[in-house]
């Protein structure tokens, strides 16, 4: 078996996209629970650099360390787990096209993971690289919709698929 199976095999799995479930709804309740502690609205939201620039100036230093733990802690998991449960989801039930339509699901993984680190940057003063944030937020956002929706698609084709089964299997005993 090569590296490109066991890894589709073991995202596809039952208890793997079940720990990816719970890791992800865990982490949306991590950030529903600590963004507060940032003012409430979090860098994550905007794209333009004027307003990333304006958010971060009307923060206090408390509210860009909670902002930076935040980033750190919680949203540098969270395109791992998100990426991987759709990932794994359209691997699963996309059998012939899944290689390709999964292409989103893993595309936004270092994009989210990128612009987590230019919001570390920014948040620790540095802030030369928000236009390149500019750039990625947009995308990160229609990748991870793009990705969730072709997860959702291919749970609703399995569901279809499986209700159809079970419908024939019930007229052939009639």
């Amino acid at each position: 078996m090569d590296s490109r199976s066991m890894i589709n095999n073991g995202l596809t799995k039952t208890s793997t996209l079940t720990l990816l479930l719970l890791t992800f709804m865990a982490l949306i309740l991590g950030f529903s629970i600590f963004t507060e502690a940032t003012g409430g609205i979090i860098l994550d939201t905007i794209g333009p650099v004027s307003d990333a620039q304006a958010l971060l100036a009307s923060m206090s230093e408390a509210q860009k360390l909670a902002h930076f733990r935040l980033t750190l802690w919680l949203d540098m998991l969270f395109p791992l787990a998100y990426g991987g449960l759709f990932a794994g989801l359209t691997l699963r039930y996309f059998q012939t096209y899944g290689k390709w339509l999964v292409l989103p699901a893993l595309l936004v993984i270092p994009v989210d993971i990128t612009e987590n680190i230019i919001q570390l940057l920014a948040l620790s003063g540095s802030e030369s690289l928000l236009g390149v944030k500019a750039l990625l937020t947009p995308t990160k956002f229609i990748l991870f919709q793009l990705s969730a929706g072709l997860a959702l698609i291919s749970v609703l084709v399995a569901a279809a698929r499986r209700l159809w089964g079970r419908q024939k299997a019930n007229q052939t005993e009639i």
